[in-house]
């Protein structure tokens, strides 16, 4: 499985057969950077537990590093204001304060060699498992689905001394009467963060959250 070559300027999505990757240069003036910064306050976002140190390293990234971002194909959440045919996790990666690669996964495909090949560049991972109730109504094994993805992305970076330190961030969104049920079931990851909904607003406030602005 390969993606196209991608370019590293300008605001670029490129797409494969495979998940597709969008490579987000630092925030600069756009017009999703407004909407961003317009937002109004939403989403209750919580940092359940993330190492001081993790937190520190995180927040003090060089310009030169990169983020990478994983991130599930899902619905649009039931209030999107974005167009049907945008990443709904688009929003999040523009607003990360560096560079960002974004890299969708298919909850029916998991981690792939694709995604593995993204991890050695990286000077910090997040993944989003996304397990509302709009998303576990239409798939009832998204949750656990998103799990096994992040987990083998964790055994992968275990596995490559290129990758000691390197921070992994778990965001977590999830709403209703499983949300307890799903914040238990990622006890094991050491930086948990979650958020109820997956707003172009809520995305922004999670990015406030972890890197402190």
């Amino acid at each position: 499985m390969s993606d196209r070559k991608a370019r590293t300027s300008g605001s670029l999505k490129t797409h494969s057969v495979h998940p597709p990757k969008m490579v987000y240069p630092p925030p600069g003036v756009s017009n999703l950077t407004a909407l961003l910064q317009g937002a109004p306050t939403a989403g209750s976002v919580s940092i359940v537990r993330c190492p001081a140190d993790t937190l520190t390293r995180i927040r003090q990234l060089n310009e030169a590093e990169v983020i990478t971002l994983f991130t599930p194909f899902v619905p649009h959440p039931p209030s999107t204001v974005l167009a049907r045919d945008m990443d709904p996790f688009e929003p999040l990666g523009r607003a990360l304060p560096r560079q960002v690669r974004h890299v969708p996964f298919r909850l029916d495909h998991g981690m792939t060699e694709t995604h593995a090949g993204f991890l050695p560049a990286s000077g910090v991972v997040i993944i989003v498992i996304c397990s509302t109730e709009n998303v576990t109504d239409h798939n009832a094994h998204a949750f656990e689905q998103q799990a096994k993805f992040a987990r083998d992305v964790v055994k992968r970076s275990g596995e490559s001394k290129h990758l000691s330190g390197v921070p992994l961030v778990l965001l977590l969104v999830t709403d209703g009467a499983a949300s307890q049920f799903h914040r238990d079931g990622l006890s094991d990851f050491p930086a948990l963060v979650t958020c109820n909904n997956y707003t172009t607003a809520a995305l922004s406030n999670v990015v406030r959250a972890i890197f402190g602005n």
